[in-house]
């Protein structure tokens, strides 16, 4: 969805009443940028931590981009600054950066440029969620899905068939695998992805918060990373034993 505030007369209640519309627009485009990098919800946060720079946390950014986060601190706008001015400078791009997987992520990830293609800036990140500044064109598109129920539905039966196939494999304790895989999700996550392990749904509107690109969603990676974890910390009691006795 674009909008168009008429600037040329635009005023302080202009803003107040364009600021909902506006705030759902900014919101959008923040997460149309971090899925164009191919970005989930913790990759700035991750990526901060380990290059000790401060970023917006995935929480905050999850408020943001669903357009319900009201008044920003002016901090936020640095922040986001901070990460398209690294993303500019390929000698710091990588600074401090440890972990391959967060490496991969932001490599070759591109900072948000405006329509004339000049990196935005604190101001212009304000500017915009104010509405005086509109969300560049490559970012307006919607690129989450939209989802039935009984897709919905599908997806949540598909993962916990997913789930038990590869307790029934490693011979796992349920109680401990399950507690386990929803130890390892971020906590803001755990409750509802327990209630969805246990045989309810997310639902469609649950689903598009969670979608990353193409088929890949949050609980996919969750699964997918406590899966090729260490399989001892899932087996049995009994097996967890013996593995440790001398041969």
């Amino acid at each position: 969805m674009t909008y168009d505030m008429d600037l040329t007369g635009r005023s302080y209640q202009a803003v107040l009443d364009w600021q909902q519309e506006s705030r759902r627009a900014f919101g959008k485009m923040l997460l149309n940028w971090r899925r164009r990098n191919g970005w989930t919800q913790y990759t700035a946060c991750e990526w901060g931590a380990e290059a000790k720079f401060e970023v917006i946390s995935y929480g905050n950014l999850s408020v943001i981009e669903q357009g319900k986060a009201g008044e920003l601190r002016q901090k936020a706008f640095f922040q986001l600054e901070e990460l398209n001015r690294r993303l500019l400078d390929s000698n710091r791009r990588l600074e401090g950066v440890k972990s391959q997987r967060i490496r991969e992520q932001i490599e070759y990830a591109e900072p948000l440029r405006g329509n004339d293609g000049k990196p935005w800036d604190a101001v212009d990140f304000w500017s915009c969620y104010i509405g005086y500044l509109p969300v560049p064109d490559a970012y307006q598109a919607v690129l989450s899905p939209t989802f039935s129920t009984k897709e919905a539905e599908e997806l949540c039966q598909k993962w916990r068939r997913h789930v038990r196939r590869v307790i029934k494999k490693r011979e796992a304790d349920v109680t401990d695998a399950l507690e386990w895989l929803v130890g390892s999700v971020p906590e803001m996550y755990r409750k509802r992805f327990r209630e969805v392990l246990a045989l309810d749904d997310y639902s469609s509107s649950e689903l598009t918060q969670l979608w990353l690109q193409d088929e890949q969603f949050l609980p996919d990676e969750w699964i997918r990373a406590w899966e090729t974890g260490d399989p001892a910390a899932t087996a049995k009691p009994a097996a967890r034993r013996r593995s440790k006795q001398p041969g």
